[in-house]
């Protein structure tokens, strides 16, 4: 399914993502969505959600606004909890439906409604997630990039009416891109969630001159002194403020041309306003 900006969830309580883990804990993806492959047999299945390695007693979360529609066990999921996250936004007339599979204790009853961050299991080892939206299977991933969004913009606007001397980064910011940037937003929406899983995964390695490139520009911000012309803040870490837009408008630069390059390589798939000569510096990356 592809999102599309109807499809974000608007959630009275707010958003929490699946499990809290501490700052020294790495997030391990054991499986992604889709189809995989046995690396030991070569068989070939397909992955209905995702994978998560976690400890042992980990809280599982509420991730907005919702109530408990299913608690079953089978054999292949194991103790599963199923929560119905509605739409508010469309008065609900659509919603998401949530199951974590592989949890060892449920706190939840059938019918229990529940709100952002609220505790509804414990799971021990191995978490399976998946996601429907109005019934019809999705990434997993995109919908929780779509959470992390949506989590970042609510601390931002409640720090911005309690601190209002924290400064944030509603800057006057442009790159090479801004005429395309409604068909970039739609392309963001269809495959960030695979552009950050085959990072995680080894299947799309970040070229070297992206890399070398964006060091080259943070090495020089901090020389030029553009960092901390603001307290720093979690949403603002380096204190950035006005003398940083033209290090913000060449980091987007260098980030959005990464992700055209992943397009191009790993689906064929290039801005339509593109020349040919263009798709193929893009392909050779000369």
């Amino acid at each position: 399914m592809d999102y599309v900006q109807a499809m974000n969830l608007h959630s009275p309580s707010g958003y929490a993502m699946p499990f809290e883990a501490d700052e020294h804990t790495p997030l391990e993806i054991t499986s992604g969505y889709g189809a995989q492959v046995n690396p030991r047999t070569g068989e070939e299945t397909f992955n209905h959600g995702m994978d998560f390695r976690v400890r042992r007693g980990t809280w599982l979360k509420a991730l907005a606004t919702g109530v408990v529609t299913g608690i079953a066990s089978d054999l292949k999921s194991g103790f599963n909890i199923t929560i119905n996250y509605p739409n508010y936004a469309d008065g609900r007339k659509s919603s998401y439906d949530v199951v974590y599979s592989h949890i060892s204790e449920s706190l939840c009853n059938f019918g229990k409604n529940v709100k952002a961050g609220d505790n509804v299991a414990r799971c021990d080892g191995h978490l399976h997630l998946e996601v429907r939206f109005n019934g019809e299977e999705t990434n997993p991933l995109e919908f929780l990039t779509m959470l992390r969004d949506n989590l970042v913009m609510n601390s931002q606007t409640q720090m911005e009416g309690s601190n209002p001397e924290i400064a944030t980064l509603d800057l006057d910011v442009h790159t090479p891109y801004d005429h395309q940037q409604g068909e970039i937003d739609q392309l963001i929406y269809h495959y960030f969630g695979d552009y950050m899983t085959d990072i995680f995964r080894g299947r799309y390695h970040v070229p070297g001159p992206t890399e070398q490139g964006l060091r080259e520009v943070i090495t020089e911000g901090a020389s030029s002194g553009a960092f901390y012309e603001h307290a720093p803040s979690m949403l603002n870490p380096l204190g950035l403020g006005r003398r940083s837009c033209s290090i913000i408008e060449r980091v987007q630069t260098i980030l959005i041309t990464d992700f055209l390059n992943y397009l191009a390589l790993m689906h064929s798939v290039f801005l339509s306003s593109m020349s040919e000569i263009e798709k193929k510096k893009l392909l050779t990356g000369l």
